[in-house]
């Protein structure tokens, strides 16, 4: 009877066991009824650009070629900066000098001046009487925004040599270098 007894036992553990399998599957194969995925691709996206100019150019150096400074005079001259880029953007500026002519002459920055006789307009001051360093000294900040695409602003760049300029100066050339640093945003 223990053999008659076991083997019934077994046939019903088996049979619960496939039950439980076919139950099982069904459930996993339920819950695949239930769910959904699905795939999507974005459209192309590009980046903007900021394009900071000079005189229309990106260029180290602009025609600004003032000759035959005498102490106490001073020559002016419009620079255009703009931004030809796809964002607007804001920017400062810097002067310096590597010689010892430039580092001699003084800087004043007029905003929306114009230039006539060595000397910038009224406007917007942005600095006036700027000592000339061999490293670069900030004299405008967070000017703007420019536009993106044709933004423009106008300064009046003028440099003087002072009444006191050294003797040793005369008959010398120099320069000065007027950087440009501009940031995205506005």
């Amino acid at each position: 009877m223990n053999r008659v007894l076991a083997a019934a036992i077994s046939r019903r553990t088996r049979a619960l066991l496939s039950i439980g399998m076919v139950v099982g599957i069904s459930v996993v194969g339920t819950l695949a009824l239930w769910s959904s995925t699905v795939s999507t691709r974005s459209g192309v996206f590009t980046t903007a650009t900021i394009n900071l100019l000079a005189d229309g150019a990106k260029a180290s150096t602009f025609t600004f070629t003032p000759s035959g400074l005498l102490p106490g005079q001073s020559a002016a001259k419009v620079v255009a900066v703009t931004n030809t880029g796809t964002a607007p953007l804001t920017y400062s500026a810097a002067v310096s000098s590597p010689d010892s002519l430039g580092r001699a002459m003084t800087l004043t920055v007029v905003a929306g001046a114009t230039a006539a006789n060595g000397v910038c307009g009224s406007g917007t001051l942005l600095t006036s009487g700027t000592a000339i360093t061999a490293t670069a000294t900030t004299f405008a900040t967070n000017r703007g925004p420019l536009a993106a695409t044709n933004g423009a602003e106008n300064l009046c760049v003028q440099v003087g040599l002072p009444l006191a300029a050294d003797a040793s100066l005369a008959g010398t050339a120099g320069s000065v270098a007027l950087t440009f640093t501009g940031s995205a945003g506005t």
